[in-house]
């Protein structure tokens, strides 16, 4: 990107040092500012920081509109920060050196035994919903509704959806045993149909 390019090589500029210092800080602080829902361990992805008030502000104050903040930190401040993509599409944030090994990193998301994900329904309500499926559900109807691509849209299309997305990790975190085409089709499948692609 131009703008990215037309930086100082050698330096930081104000701006920059401010918004190196709110990710840093903002990574550092993570354990103790993790939503419940999240597993414990797991680090934070980098759509999280959309809810860190000195991030959103340092980075609207540096950044142009069309400069995503993924672009910034892996060209600027790389050496301090490690990014890992999720096959979700999502960046797991790292402070350089402190992420696990690759192969350390658990199993594929949904790909628990039959008993696991019967364990995760049986603590479901019966004939209700959490407010986490209630955000999901109403996410994916969203997503459905204002689908505008080629063709039905699959999974993948809505793994790919940030509000649906973000709405799939409150509910199902990584490592959990149920994947979201599970949960649809076990929690709303009157609503909305899942089919095998041929």
């Amino acid at each position: 990107d131009a703008w990215l390019a037309g930086l100082p090589p050698d330096e930081l500029l104000p701006g920059e040092l401010a918004l190196r210092e709110a990710v840093l800080t903002w990574i550092k602080r993570w354990p103790e500012a993790r939503p419940p829902s999240r597993p414990a361990g797991s680090p934070p992805v980098l759509s999280d920081s959309g809810q860190d008030p000195e991030i959103r502000r340092c980075r609207a104050a540096l950044l142009p509109a069309k400069v995503k903040l993924i672009d910034w930190i892996e060209r600027r401040i790389g050496g301090e920060v490690e990014l890992r993509t999720l096959p979700n599409g999502q960046s797991e944030i790292y402070l350089r050196g402190s992420a696990p090994p690759e192969e350390r990193r658990g199993r594929k998301d949904g790909a628990g035994s039959p008993e696991e994900k019967e364990k995760f329904f049986a603590g479901l309500p019966e004939d209700d919903f959490l407010e986490a499926e209630e955000s999901l559900r109403a996410a994916i109807l969203d997503f459905l509704e204002n689908w505008s691509g080629a063709g039905t849209p699959t999974l993948g299309d809505a793994a790919s959806d940030e509000l649906l997305g973000k709405a799939r990790r409150a509910l199902l975190p990584k490592g959990c045993p149920v994947s979201l085409r599970d949960w649809i089709d076990r929690r709303i499948g009157g609503e909305i149909e899942t089919r095998a692609e041929r």
